[in-house]
């Protein structure tokens, strides 16, 4: 579902209930779950507004303000009529709309509700005696909706159920929020507080909030609900979480200011080389929009000033919500250093505090239950335990949560046992409360693997943990979801296991009490595994131990003030400069290790007493140039030896059977990688930045169940392997950055399986002997073919590889299934036709391809011409509508920023020199004797360029448009102003024939604002009379010199036949967008007897008939047809789902154009046979004076209806040649329903071939259908040279005004996102 679907509703789910059965219960809870997720959700009793009309209000959610309606059967739902009449409803919406229906089954079967049965059977009992005549109606609405198939609770809890209702909710919104638990309680006071706060505030007011409270609180959630809740409301938006524990780790600080730039430049990655380089970036991009910035768990204002820096240029109405376990955190002075000075000056209405205070009794005791039963009620039999354990957490909602979750499904005897436990801990030892957690698992194998999980794999990806302990002897998918289950694991939206910090403490704490000799505790991090390593103390007991020397040491120095210098690219000359050196022999007792990380230990001696059971070896800084022949790694599947000193890795073939990930990431003085004979389950190979590699060994071949292979950098890496091309399993292969790379095996062909080969910066275009891979043939004056490349590919990127014209292959055929094209930075001039056989690619980047001149029509950009059609095609607009390609272009994966020469994008726009044109023809288009030629800047919304040249003629979608050096509206315009909009009524026509068929614009202006590159100026022409507005915004726009200095901005406007003539008021407006409007003029011109105008033929008085034989486009054959404000139009579907539509919807189908449309339209003078208040009418054909090839019959069908109620008789149009005998009928698929006592238009534009219908046939058309028929009119129309392409017209949707200014809106959004992006990784590339 596209977001501007979901924004046209007020709601996203309406909840249908029985109030008696659930409103205080299920319902409530369901209810609650939704809205903490920013679902906005519809009850009756609180989103009706005293006085309003019930029904109507209800009727109103359902139809046209929710997205989702939520049916939850409980026993007496039933015996509500209300309901039954409630769920009528919500199906005839189904049937009319692409609305949702999600059954949920609370107390009762599936079967209950489809076949009446039980307490169902006994409430229609009683509706027999009394509601005879709706009871069919009811009971088959009972029978479809229970069909559907939706959620049912039988005998699980009520708090899982819940948690999948809004899961679903979640997946069919395509709503994307953080993670917050479904049950929570005691948090809307607080939430609603800042809620206010972060309104009542100030759109142009900065303001800053601290939400404090012990750990485990409930801090973080309640700053997640909030999160969800206003992102909306805001322009970007970043949730840093575990700021405090992030910030200490290495680079901890880089990493958080990498997500707070790519959460506000929407997901876009930035490379980020040291905190002051964040700092700066982080500036530039919250001081051009509105933020919503929350930091999580901060413990010290030092790390904000690292994180950000001070002085702060945060836009007018950015947000900061930081939790703390500090309430004094935010202080004036702090304050006043963060913000600029003039936002700073009145620091105390900056900041506010939130203060989070433990639940009550009554709200720990709720949240305890519904963790511990699934409910919010307790058996007797454990309410005496329930209230006890629930007052030794103390309020703490996590001790709470956790605890329930630990006792869910046990007997009363292990609560009894819990609680004897809990009475032997003070209320305040959290950790204490929290073990017990740990303590329900049901096995050894689930706490050996959360313990584990606590020393090595927090916010590690899951797969990789899997891959990893699955080769300790885990059962790891299952024991990961235990965990998950009893709230001890959290797996977040990246995959990456996370938790809370309380909880993790308390593993660590559990291992701290294995022994109180450290060197026999089974899992050893940090500080005790380096003075176990040191004092040479450890046992068999020690199964799992990491260190890392590096940031031991970096704390140690802070701990002393002593000030470290680490260089950049030398990490081991910090430790040698520190001379710690450890010994193998250290090692020697710990028999049972297998996980161990050494990061940057250097150890002496030999390996021959070294543990052999090793599964995880992670050593990054390994000192050694090769590994020791004497160190026994046979039972190895994980190995990462990133930023290593090695040259080779082993001497000899290694044997590592069981080895599936090999990383070698940055080992700068590696020369050649090793055999690989030995390891033949390795899946992923991480070569990446290994500068001084030159070979990787002919044994690559043979690794069969390689899939990721990554020798990005590799930059003396000159050639490949050919039997590279033997792995049947690579899907993903980078050798972006390998500088010399010049060949690459034509056996790449053979990789059956690779979907991604990224080639950016590479030397394949230095030789065409390099390109002999992807050459199948070569002929004179042809590029290069890339049949060789493998057909499977997906994406694509050949990014700055120096591609000009001349080795840029001109046949890609072969790559059918490529999806993800990246030529950007490349020197081509255009592209390949063959570009436009890849239909399924649907991302193109061409940024900064400076020497780019033109774009072929390519499937990239469907969109955009789709755009156009809705306008026409060389008349732009029909009815009301909007010009915008910036915006249009920017809402597909199309990005050509920075394509400095780009002058032409077929069929939507081009940029000619003024020298191209004469005089005459820029008198016609601009109204002009002569156009001053001086040089100018010209500004590209499309490419984010400036161009310096003579005057250029832009032509886009039928405007020609051209700025030029000037300061006064030329004399021929008839009307001018100084402001910057004008109105006046086109005068009578002379002829009756004559209507307005351009417009000529002048907009005289100057600089107001250097923001004028980031907003595009608007023009606007309305017809007040007949309410037709059109908009243009150009692609393009004109800089002046200084602000003192006027440019001229002249526009050749053509309009269509009868959209504006004599006597019509008519207004044109610039909106200015940082531009000062000095003079505005207006002029127009009109003919008559114009061969090529489209139109209907004009109102002929009895059965006699003139038709005018012109050449016609087929987007001219549509009705003319207007549409105004957000309407709806409610259309039953007789076949599939019914939908609602925003405007008129377009239906192609057998040589029939049909739509539907609510207003009512000026037809009158344009159809003849016209019968008001009849259903047939006849014609005659009339004789035409040249070879007909087709012709067109349009009708006009106006419909009203009486009541509500649903029609179910199928419409039908037949049509009928009597002369000749013959007989066409047209039964819809779907009928518009006009709403009560109102008017629907039906037209129809019906298309006859060769002799079907001649001169002097007597033709009749005849509607049949249940609705009331008004008026009835038709039209014919011949044409002579028109294609038969009936494809042409399943790509004309016909939108409304609504929803293309709301598409617009979106569009640009996007396309200010792409452009910032463009900049600064431009700004990265220089």
């Amino acid at each position: 579902m596209a977001m501007s679907e979901i924004s046209r509703c007020t709601y996203h789910v309406f909840l249908s209930f029985r109030g008696e059965d659930t409103r205080k219960s299920f319902t409530d809870h369901l209810y609650t779950a939704l809205v903490h997720l920013g679902i906005q959700t519809f009850r009756d009793d609180e989103e009706i507004e005293r006085g309003n009309n019930i029904k109507d209000e209800i009727e109103k959610a359902i139809l046209h303000h929710s997205k989702i309606s939520i049916v939850v059967f409980s026993k007496n739902y039933a015996a509500s009529t209300w309901c039954l009449n409630e769920l009528v409803m919500i199906l005839e919406h189904k049937k009319s709309a692409k609305h949702i229906v999600l059954p949920v089954f609370y107390d009762v079967d599936p079967s209950q509700v489809k076949n009446q049965t039980g307490s169902y059977a006994e409430a229609f009992t009683q509706h027999e005696q009394n509601f005879e005549s709706m009871v069919q109606r009811w009971r088959n609405a009972l029978k479809e909706v229970a069909d559907i198939g939706g959620m049912v609770l039988q005998d699980r809890h009520e708090s899982q159920f819940i948690q999948d209702i809004v899961k679903e909710v979640q997946n069919k919104l395509h709503l994307i929020s953080l993670y917050v638990p479904p049950y929570l309680v005691g948090i809307d006071s607080l939430v609603t507080q800042i809620n206010q706060w972060l309104e009542q505030d100030g759109v142009n007011k900065v303001g800053i909030a601290t939400i404090c409270g012990i750990g485990g609180i409930g801090k973080t959630t309640i700053a997640k609900v909030v999160y969800n809740q206003n992102i909306p409301r805001f322009e970007s938006f970043s949730f840093l979480a575990h700021v405090r524990e992030t910030s200490q780790d290495c680079n901890g600080l880089v990493r958080l200011q990498r997500q707070l730039i790519s959460d506000i430049l929407k997901g876009k990655s930035h490379k980020i080389y040291n905190i002051d380089n964040g700092i700066n970036k982080i500036k530039e991009i919250v001081c051009c929009r509105r933020v919503l910035l929350v930091l999580d768990d901060v413990d010290e204002l030092e790390k904000i000033r690292k994180l950000m820096g001070t002085q702060i240029p945060f836009h007018p109405g950015s947000k900061i919500i930081i939790t703390s376990r500090n309430r004094c955190l935010l202080n004036a002075h702090f304050i006043s250093q963060m913000f600029e000075l003039e936002a700073s000056t009145n620091c105390g209405g900056l900041s506010k505090l939130f203060e989070v205070k433990e639940l009550a009794s009554s709200e720990s005791l709720q949240l305890f239950n519904w963790y511990a039963f699934g409910h919010n009620s307790v058996p007797e039999s454990s309410m005496a335990y329930a209230r006890s354990l629930v007052k030794h957490c103390g309020g703490l909602p996590l001790a709470l949560q956790v605890l329930g979750s630990s006792l869910s499904s046990k007997s009363v005897s292990s609560w009894k046992s819990a609680l004897e436990k809990l009475e032997e801990i003070p209320d305040r030892k959290i950790q204490e409360i929290l073990r017990i957690s740990y303590d329900s698992l049901e096995d050894d194998h689930d706490k050996n693997l959360f313990l584990d999980i606590v020393c090595l794999f927090i916010e590690k990806d899951r797969d990789y943990t899997t891959t990893i302990l699955d080769g300790c002897d885990y059962y790891t998918t299952i024991g990961i979801e235990n965990l998950v289950g009893r709230s001890l694991l959290i797996i977040n939206e990246k995959n990456k296991l996370m938790m809370h910090q309380m909880i993790r403490d308390m593993g660590r704490e559990i291992i701290r009490q294995e022994s109180s000799d450290i060197g026999k505790r089974s899992r050893l991090w940090h500080k005790n595994a380096f003075d176990v390593i040191r004092e040479k103390i450890g046992s068999r007991t020690v199964k799992c131990l990491t260190i890392d020397l590096k940031g031991l040491l970096e704390d140690k120095a802070k701990r002393t003030n002593t000030t470290l210098h680490f260089p950049k690219h030398s990490k081991s000359q910090f430790l040698m400069s520190n001379d710690v050196d450890m010994e193998t022999q250290a090692f020697a007792k710990m028999k049972r290790l297998k996980l161990l990380q050494l990061d940057y230990v250097r150890l002496k001696g030999d390996f021959k007493d070294f543990p052999k059971r090793l599964r995880w070896l992670r050593w990054h800084g390994f000192c050694m140039q090769s590994f020791p022949v004497d160190f026994d790694i046979n039972e190895l599947v994980v190995l990462d030896m990133r930023n290593s000193k090695l040259k080779q890795v082993w001497k000899d073939t290694e044997c590592l059977p069981n080895l599936k990930i090999l990383n070698l990431n940055h080992s700068h003085s590696l020369l050649k990688t090793p055999s690989f004979s030995g390891l033949p389950s390795v899946e992923k190979l991480m070569l990446k930045d290994c500068i001084n590699l030159v070979e990787v060994d002919q044994s690559i071949g043979e690794l069969k169940m390689l899939t990721f292979l990554n020798l990005k950098d590799c930059t003396r890496l000159r050639h490949l392997p050919r039997t590279i091309g033997s792995l049947i399993s690579l899907e993903e292969l980078i050798l972006s950055g390998c500088s010399r790379l010049d060949d690459v095996p034509r056996e790449l062909h053979n990789m059956e399986s690779l979907k991604v080969l990224n080639l950016d910066e590479t030397a394949i275009y230095q030789s065409r002997l390099g390109l002999h891979w992807l050459l199948l043939k070569r002929s004179r004056g042809l590029g290069f073919s890339w049949a060789s490349l493998p057909g499977c590919l997906v994406k694509l990127s050949v990014e700055s590889c120096k591609l000009s014209n001349d080795v840029m292959p001109n046949d890609l055929c072969n790559l059918a299934s490529l999806k993800s094209l990246n030529l950007s930075r490349n020197p081509i001039h255009y592209l390949p036709e063959s570009l436009k056989n890849l239909t399924k690619l649907d991302e193109l980047l061409l940024t900064s391809c400076t020497e780019l001149q033109m774009i072929p029509k390519l499937p990239v950009l469907l969109n955009v011409f789709e755009c156009k059609f809705i306008f026409g095609d060389n008349s732009p607009f029909q009815g009301s509508g909007i010009i915008n390609l910036p915006c249009f272009f920017s809402s597909t994966r199309c990005v050509i920023f920075g394509c400095e020469k780009l002058t032409e994008v077929e069929n939507l726009f081009k940029l000619e020199p003024i020298e191209n044109f004469e005089a005459e023809e820029i008198r016609r288009l601009f109204n002009v004797d002569s156009i001053n030629r001086n040089r100018l800047q010209l500004y590209s919304y499309l490419t984010d360029s400036i161009m310096l040249a003579t005057p250029q003629v832009l032509q886009e979608c039928g405007i020609t448009s051209t700025f030029v050096v000037g300061s006064e509206v030329p004399i021929r315009f008839k009307h001018g102003t100084n402001e910057h909009r004008i109105s006046f009524f086109l005068p009578t026509p002379s002829h009756p024939d004559e209507k307005i068929h351009r417009f000529s614009l002048c907009v005289v202006f100057s600089l107001a604002s250097d923001q004028m590159l980031e907003l595009l100026p608007s023009v606007y022409i309305f017809n007040e009379t007949k309410t037709i507005m059109q908009i243009y915004r150009p692609s393009f726009i004109g800089i002046p010199q200084t602000n003192d200095n006027t440019m001229l901005w002249l526009i050749h406007w053509p309009v269509t036949d009868c959209q504006f003539e004599g006597g019509d008021l008519v207004s044109c407006m610039v909106v200015p967008i940082h531009l000062s409007i000095r003079k505005f003029g207006v002029t127009y011109e009109s003919e008559h007897n114009i061969g090529y105008e489209y139109g209907f033929s004009h109102l002929s008085t009895g059965d006699e008939v003139s038709t005018r034989n012109i050449k016609m486009d087929l987007t001219e054959h549509l009705p003319s047809l207007e549409s105004y404000g957000n309407v709806k139009v409610q259309l039953c579907n007789y076949i599939e789902e019914p939908k609602v539509v925003a405007s008129p919807q377009v239906l192609y189908d057998y040589s029939i154009i049909t739509t539907f449309d609510p207003f009512p339209f000026d037809y009158n003078g344009h159809y003849y046979g016209h019968q008001a208040g009849k259903t047939e009418v006849s014609i005659s054909v009339p004789p035409n004076s040249s070879r007909k090839i087709s012709c067109f019959l349009n009708s006009i069908i106006i419909f009203s209806a009486k009541n509500d109620r649903t029609y179910g008789f199928l419409p039908c149009l037949e049509i009928v040649n009597e002369t000749k005998g013959t007989k066409w009928t047209y039964s819809k698929h779907f009928m518009g329903i006009p709403e009560t006592k109102n008017t629907l238009y039906w037209t129809t534009c019906w298309n006859f071939r060769g002799d079907e219908l001649e001169a002097d046939d007597h033709i009749t058309l005849r509607v049949f259908s249940d609705l009331s028929v008004l008026e009835f009119s038709i039209d014919l129309v011949y044409d002579y040279e028109l294609e038969d392409n009936p494809i042409f017209f399943s790509q004309l949707p016909w939108k409304s005004k609504c929803f293309k200014y709301l598409h617009g809106v979106f569009v640009y959004i996007l396309s200010k996102s792409k452009k910032n992006l463009y900049r600064l990784q431009s700004l990265v590339k220089c």
